[in-house]
């Protein structure tokens, strides 16, 4: 595949197209609405926290909780909400958030040169990993929403649950 072809469901699920709802750095909560075909303000977060990487979802998948499958985007710079991103999958965060399983799927821009050597979980910085965790730890909390982190999934696990939520 040619980095700048957009990835099809035959190169998934090691490569998906991650739509960003949330660039890197924001505190709001963007959710896409297809009734209107636009991004939604959804909420601002009410802590002091900022999302730790680009926050969207895999087209075309369906998520145990309803919604499209969560990935974070690993890339230096925020990314524009609505950005279509060829991204490499490389784990997944396994969450309870409120009563329900979540996962929260991480990966990088396949055109990323300078995250072109992050092929595994292990490649990926460990305090990135402690942010991440911090982060999804602690974003709800402040709403009185209970999130419970039960760890991260290997890449070939995580493939399985992309497969498993494509419609």
């Amino acid at each position: 595949m040619k980095l700048y072809e957009i990835p099809t469901h035959k190169d998934s699920p090691k490569i998906v197209n991650a739509i960003v709802e949330i660039p890197k750095g924001s505190n709001h909560k963007y959710e896409y609405n297809p009734e209107y075909d636009q991004f939604v303000l959804d909420r601002s977060l009410m802590s002091a926290m900022v999302y730790p990487a680009n926050y969207g979802f895999i087209s075309s998948t369906l998520a145990d909780d309803g919604d499209a499958l969560d990935i974070l985007v690993l890339a230096g710079e925020p990314i524009d909400k609505g950005t279509i991103v060829p991204t490499r999958v490389i784990a997944a965060l396994h969450m309870i958030d409120g009563g329900e399983v979540d996962y929260k799927l991480i990966g990088v821009p396949v055109s990323s040169y300078k995250k072109h050597h992050i092929r595994d979980f292990d490649d990926v910085d460990p305090l990135l990993i402690n942010i991440i965790d911090n982060f999804f730890a602690r974003y709800k909390e402040l709403e009185g929403k209970e999130v419970i982190l039960k760890g991260w999934i290997n890449r070939e696990d995580t493939y399985k649950i992309i497969e498993n939520s494509y419609v």
